[in-house]
């Protein structure tokens, strides 16, 4: 005879004894994002002008900030190696670094570049209409040949544009788990510039930038994976504090996911 187990009552867990709020916000962008027959036509028109307007398709092809008036550092070319993608697979965990051991500036190049490097026009992800909403930006703290600092990453002239200089606490302080701060050598940001894909899909832009955000994620982790380099993916950060340090107002770009590297496993 078994007996049943209870399982937890996840809903008061999330939103306490009353439940789910009538207005839950999740629920209600879930909602507003969401296509129906009678409602996707109306950004039809916006889909026209783009295919008419070449001004605003060499705007969309060239999706990236260019901060070229800022310091930069070229980066080495990406040397990923012959691993065998399915090893690759196998490998791929999150896996904290032992200690704030430096990253050498070539793996972490490689990192960025498999992430989101363009490459005529294209990058190497999904990318609702080709519209590429993401920026990538490196908090390094411990990376050969690389002061201290946060930088840019340009995905068509693959090199870092130096923003401001940086401690190891500003990092720390940015992140939920703040002893992973103290051991890492460098944090990988994903932000979304929303308007990039809003002004043509709306609020279902949105989501597509969260899809893409994870595209990029994924190509980072397999990179480093197959690099042999502790990397943990993180969503524990304080928004207003990491979209300081690498300069996001919160609004129209904000940060979306994070990566923690360390050094050779």
């Amino acid at each position: 005879m078994s007996t049943a187990v209870p399982t937890a009552e996840f809903a008061s867990l999330v939103f306490g004894p009353g439940g789910v709020s009538v207005d839950d916000r999740a629920e209600a962008f879930h909602e507003a994002s969401s296509l129906y027959p009678d409602v996707a036509p109306h950004r039809l028109q916006t889909m026209v002008e783009l295919a008419r307007n070449p001004a605003l398709q060499a705007t969309v092809a060239r999706a990236s900030y260019a901060r070229d008036h800022l310091p930069a550092v070229d980066l080495p070319v990406q040397t990923l190696g012959q691993a065998r993608f399915r090893d690759v697979l196998a490998a791929r965990g999150s896996r904290r670094p032992s200690g704030a051991q430096p990253v050498p500036l070539d793996m972490l190049a490689t990192v960025a570049a498999t992430a989101y490097r363009a490459g005529d026009a294209r990058r190497p992800v999904p990318s609702g209409g080709a519209l590429y909403p993401l920026e990538l930006y490196v908090l390094a703290v411990a990376v050969e040949g690389l002061d201290a600092g946060a930088y840019h990453y340009h995905p068509y002239r693959h090199r870092l544009h130096r923003l401001r200089a940086l401690e190891r606490s500003d990092v720390r302080t940015s992140l939920v788990d703040g002893e992973l701060g103290d051991r890492l050598a460098a944090l990988l940001v994903i932000t979304g510039m929303f308007w990039r894909s809003r002004f043509k899909y709306g609020l279902r832009g949105y989501r597509f930038a969260l899809l893409e955000a994870g595209h990029v994620m994924q190509n980072a982790v397999l990179a480093a994976a197959a690099l042999r380099l502790p990397a943990v993916p993180l969503g524990g950060f304080y928004d207003r504090e990491l979209d300081r340090l690498v300069g996001a107002d919160s609004v129209n770009e904000a940060s979306l996911y994070a990566l923690a590297l360390g050094g050779r496993a």
